[in-house]
C-alpha cells in the first residue's frame, strides 16, 4: 500500500513539474493556430461583486497598456456554491484584504464594506453589453471604482455614458459565461489565463509577466509593485506583547508552505508563534471539487520552487491522516514540539508522499520531529479530544472572519494565505517602529 502510495506521489510530481507545463503550453498554442489569432491573447475574468476583481482589473489595464496583448475581458457572476462555501465571509474578507493590498501596493481601493447588491445589479446592465474589449475594461473599472466608493449617482451617470441593457438579461447573461469559466478549467473571478495556465489576482502577476516575457522577447513591466517604504509609516498592530496565531491544516498545501516560512518571518522581531490546527475543509463539511483540487495543487506548486521548498511527491491525508495529525498535534503541543511535528508532517505529505493513515509513515514524521512514538500511540487513543479542540480553533477562526487556511492573527493584523506573509512581515517592520510600544517577549 505504502510503496504504491510512493509511485501515485512521484506521478502527480511529474504532472506538476516541467513535463506536465510543457504539455499544457502546447495544448494552448494548438488553440490559438485553430482560433487564427495573430497577438498574443490574455484571458481576464470579471466578478462585478468582487473586491479581488476590481483590484486586479487595475493590473489588467496596466498589463494591456505595457504588453502587445489582446485581452479579452469575460464578466462573470460569483463563484458557486461548490467552490465557495462561506460566500458572506468570502466579501468581507475580500474588503479587508484589499485595504491591506491597496495600503502596500500602488493600487486603488476605497471600500469598507461588501457591494451593494443593488449596485452591482445596475453595473451589471452596463457590462453585459457587447464593446470592445479596451472599451469593456475601462468601463468595469470606472464602474468598480463607483461601486466601492459607494457612489450610486456615479454608476447612474455612467449607465448613461456606456449604456445598458436590461436588467433581467443581467443574470442569464453573467450566468452563460461562469459557465465558461468552469469549462475552461477555473471556477472564481480576478483569474487571468494565459497559455493554458491560470493566475490569480494580484498575488500571481509575477508569474503571468514572466510568461508574457519570454512568450514575447521583451522585459518585464512589474505593473504593479510594493509603495515605498516612506509611505507606509510606523504603525503600531497592539499596545500589547504581541503573538502571532496561525491557523493550518494537515490537508492545505499553502499551510505547508507558510509553515516552512514562519519563522523567519517572525524571527527578527520575536514575536512567538502559536500554532491553531483545524480539521480539512471536507472534514468540516465544505466541498472541495476537483476543478478547485487541481487549480490549488498547481499553483501551490508554482508557490513551493519559487521559495525553495520541496513540494509534488503527495499522498492526500484526507480523513484518517489528518485525524492522526491532529491527535498527535496535541500530544507535540505538550512536549513543546508543535512546530516541529507540524513541519515535518507536512513535508511527508506534500514532499515525500507518505501516507500518515498509515503507522509506518506515521511513525517516521513523528520521531523526525523527536517524539517518542509510544507516547504518540497513546496520544491517538485520545484523538476524540484532540478532534474537539480543532474545532474549538475553528471556531475561534470563524470569529475573526475566516474560513481558509493558512490565517494570521497577529494584533490588529488578520489576513489569509501564504501570500500575506510579506504583508505580515510589513507590518511587523512598521510596528516596530512605533513609538511607545510594550517591549517585545524575548
Amino acid at each position: 500500500m505504502i510503496i504504491g502510495k510512493r509511485i501515485l506521489g512521484k506521478a502527480i510530481a511529474t504532472y506538476l513539474g516541467p513535463t506536465g507545463e510543457a504539455a499544457r503550453r502546447a495544448v494552448s498554442q494548438v488553440r490559438q493556430r485553430v482560433t487564427g489569432s495573430s497577438k498574443t491573447r490574455v484571458d481576464f475574468y470579471f466578478d462585478i461583486a468582487d473586491a479581488w476583481s476590481y483590484v486586479t482589473a487595475q493590473a489588467a489595464s496596466r498589463l494591456a497598456e505595457a504588453y502587445p496583448i489582446e485581452l479579452a475581458i469575460h464578466i462573470v457572476t460569483p463563484p458557486a456554491s461548490d467552490v465557495d462555501p462561506m460566500p458572506q465571509l468570502r466579501e468581507s474578507q475580500a474588503v479587508r484584504d484589499c485595504q491591506q493590498l491597496a495600503n502596500y501596493f500602488d493600487i486603488e481601493f476605497s471600500g469598507k464594506k461588501p457591494a451593494d447588491a443593488n449596485a452591482v445589479r445596475d453595473a451589471g446592465t452596463v457590462l453585459i453589453r457587447d464593446r470592445p474589449p479596451r472599451d469593456q475594461l475601462r468601463a468595469a473599472l470606472e464602474l468598480g471604482a463607483a461601486i466601492w466608493a459607494n457612489d450610486r449617482k456615479a454608476i447612474t451617470k455612467l449607465q448613461g455614458v456606456w449604456g445598458t441593457e436590461a436588467h433581467v438579461s443581467v443574470p442569464p447573461t453573467l450566468s452563460g459565461k461562469y459557465a465558461e469559466l468552469r469549462k475552461a478549467g477555473h471556477y472564481m473571478g480576478a483569474m487571468f489565463q494565459f497559455a493554458g495556465e491560470w493566475y490569480w489576482g494580484i498575488d500571481r502577476l509575477p508569474y503571468l509577466e514572466s510568461a508574457l516575457a519570454r512568450a514575447l522577447g521583451c522585459d518585464v513591466a512589474h505593473v504593479v509593485t510594493p509603495r515605498p517604504q516612506a509611505d507606509r509609516a510606523p504603525v503600531a498592530l497592539s499596545q500589547k506583547p504581541l503573538t502571532c496565531e496561525l491557523w493550518v491544516s494537515y490537508r492545505s498545501p499553502y499551510s505547508y508552505l507558510a509553515i516552512e516560512q514562519i519563522e523567519a518571518v517572525l524571527a527578527p522581531y520575536n514575536v512567538p508563534l502559536v500554532l491553531r490546527p483545524i480539521a480539512p475543509m471536507i472534514a468540516r463539511g465544505l466541498p472541495m471539487p476537483t476543478v478547485k483540487k487541481m487549480y490549488i495543487v498547481r499553483d501551490a506548486k508554482r508557490e513551493a520552487d519559487r521559495l525553495g521548498i520541496p513540494f509534488g511527491e503527495l499522498c492526500d491525508p484526507a480523513g484518517a491522516g489528518a485525524e492522526n495529525c491532529i491527535a498527535i498535534a496535541a500530544l507535540a503541543a505538550e512536549r513543546g514540539k508543535l512546530l516541529e511535528f507540524t513541519k515535518s508532517a507536512m513535508r511527508g505529505i506534500w514532499s515525500e508522499a507518505r501516507d500518515v493513515a498509515e503507522y509506518v509513515d506515521l511513525r517516521f514524521v513523528t520521531e523526525r520531529a523527536g517524539l517518542d512514538w509510544t507516547e504518540a500511540r497513546a496520544a491517538l487513543e485520545r484523538k476524540a479530544a484532540a478532534l474537539k479542540a480543532a474545532q474549538v480553533n475553528t471556531t475561534d477562526l470563524a470569529v475573526v472572519g475566516l474560513w481558509g487556511v493558512p490565517s494570521f492573527r497577529v494584533g490588529d493584523f488578520v489576513a489569509w494565505g501564504q501570500d500575506r506573509l510579506p504583508l505580515l512581515a510589513d507590518r511587523l517592520r512598521r510596528h516596530a517602529a512605533a513609538p511607545g510600544l510594550a517591549p517585545a517577549p524575548t
